[in-house]
């Protein structure tokens, strides 16, 4: 059975490697990843609905906790996100793919509101930022999710024939979700095949005509300029005035791509990448790695005390990897993936030594993400 993630994820954009000339460009949001049904699963228990992540990837049986009701609402790892009913009635009925969002510098509020077990009230605090629409027999292609968080089988004719069942059984509403009468006919949206994305902002204009903006809008989209170069130019003006207003990033996105439940190239993040200072406190022992054991009796990892945090900084080129003789190459063969003794040292490092390292941005509790070695301090 073919891999496949739940949601759309994006690559990452190399500004000297694609080319994003006629795509479209939107900030990045730094909120809570987040599909909408359409409300077909709106009241129902969780364990029953069959793209729910109801296994635990660690054990492999079942979680020992899970919200008990779906709201309709799913995160990027198939968990039900607990949006009072307020809220959720006033989304329409359509799967809807996107970002909930309390604002920029305002994650760990977004996190807070958005990951209870129960509806929190401070929803009033969060808007739904759309980006998708795509039809429910792309969300729920045959596939295999399988990763750290989520491990589901899907099959698409089996959810077809469940998702029928529920439309008829239902009637006209999903608990306080309108459902038009034509949804129980052949030309429901799930049967419909996928269009390309920029067909799709026209369907979300009229889709999301009639909801308050408040609570769910379709996000910016702005078309970039159709040669290669100047869309290049373009993409960068824009990041650096999304990052001026406290923004993280961008994404762009080619207009010709159709939703696809993976990670792939027609989506792209650009993100900038901040550098600071650490101290070297220690090393590493190089381990084997699926390309090979060239790293065995080598330095694996600088240990990088910063601002009172330990980091292990990768990116070390061959010759950065040496140890000071051939004694303490030997036992880091014998001891690959641990930490060397406090008086090991580097041919090319010292512990005491301070270097310069990049990270992509700060985790919640201030610990640089991502972070890998730049140079060192002194050869500035």
């Amino acid at each position: 059975m073919a891999r496949r993630e739940f949601l759309q994820l994006a690559d990452h954009y190399d500004p000297h490697k694609h080319d994003v000339a006629g795509w479209f460009v939107s900030e990045k949001l730094d909120g809570t990843r987040c599909f909408w049904d359409g409300g077909i699963t709106r009241g129902l228990p969780t364990e029953t609905v069959p793209w729910a992540s109801i296994i635990d990837p660690k054990t492999g049986q079942k979680k020992a906790k899970i919200k008990p009701l779906s709201t309709g609402l799913w995160s990027r790892y198939g968990n039900p996100i607990m949006a009072p009913d307020w809220w959720l009635n006033q989304l329409p009925c359509c799967p809807l793919d996107g970002e909930l969002w309390a604002g920029r510098g305002k994650f760990q509020l977004c996190r807070s509101i958005c990951g209870g077990d129960t509806p929190d009230e401070r929803f009033d605090q969060i808007v739904f930022a759309v980006y998708s629409s795509p039809p429910l027999a792309q969300v729920f292609g045959t596939g295999e999710i399988k990763n750290s968080n989520m491990v589901c089988q899907v099959d698409y004719l089996s959810i077809e024939q469940w998702i029928r069942q529920r439309l008829f059984a239902a009637s006209e509403r999903f608990e306080g979700v309108p459902v038009p009468r034509r949804a129980l006919g052949d030309d429901f949206k799930f049967l419909q095949p996928g269009q390309a994305f920029g067909k799709e902002l026209a369907v979300l204009n009229t889709a999301l005509e009639n909801t308050p903006a408040s609570v769910c809008y379709l996000h910016p989209q702005t078309k970039l300029i159709d040669i290669p170069g100047a869309a290049s130019e373009q993409v960068e003006d824009y990041l650096q005035r999304v990052l001026d207003q406290g923004g993280e990033g961008v994404v762009v996105r080619n207009p010709e791509a159709i939703w696809t439940p993976k990670r792939h190239r027609s989506i792209l993040k650009y993100k900038p990448f901040s550098d600071a200072e650490g101290r070297v406190v220690g090393f590493t022992g190089g381990r084997e790695t699926a390309k090979g054991s060239r790293l065995l009796g080598k330095i694996g990892a600088l240990i990088v005390d910063y601002q009172g945090k330990r980091l292990e900084l990768s990116g070390l080129t061959d010759a950065e990897r040496e140890f000071l003789n051939p004694d303490m190459a030997r036992t880091a063969t014998e001891k690959p993936g641990q930490d060397m003794p406090a008086f090991f040292q580097g041919k090319s490092f010292k512990v005491g030594q301070n270097v310069t390292f990049k990270y992509r941005e700060l985790s919640d509790d201030g610990i640089p993400k991502e972070a890998r070695y730049w140079r060192r301090r002194d050869a500035e």
